[in-house]
């Protein structure tokens, strides 16, 4: 059975430091469960969350183990409703052992959320 909260469904690297995604918001999603009854939008909490599974996955590909560390200048700047397609733009920086994510969350054209993901880096033993 496929896990209804987890949202992503593509992750490329299209560059060494840029990565792109894409993520499908049912309309049957539990995210929508009491937020809110007869208007229902995704959780900011959901949308942050898209970001750091893509960075993540990402991660995983470059040899990698990903901790959050913390969240910055997120903003919030339109409703994600049922049934939306989302793009996920990121920029990774590295910044000594910690890595500097910028994102930027899409729904056609207009930017639905931003800001930028503190990360732990750990190479993963082979």
């Amino acid at each position: 059975m496929k896990d209804q909260w987890h949202l992503l469904r593509e992750v490329k690297a299209v560059e060494p430091n840029k990565i792109e995604a894409l993520a499908h918001v049912p309309e049957d999603s539990p995210w929508f469960l009491g937020h809110f009854p007869g208007e229902p939008i995704l959780p900011g909490v959901a949308i942050v969350h898209i970001a750091e599974q893509a960075i993540i996955k990402d991660a995983e590909g470059r040899g990698e183990e990903i901790h959050l560390d913390g969240l910055k200048r997120v903003r919030f700047t339109q409703p994600v409703r049922p049934g939306e397609v989302l793009s996920i733009n990121i920029n990774r920086d590295e910044a000594g052992e910690k890595a500097l994510y910028a994102f930027k969350v899409s729904s056609k054209e207009n930017i639905v959320c931003s800001g930028l993901i503190v990360a732990g880096i750990k190479k993963i033993k082979e």
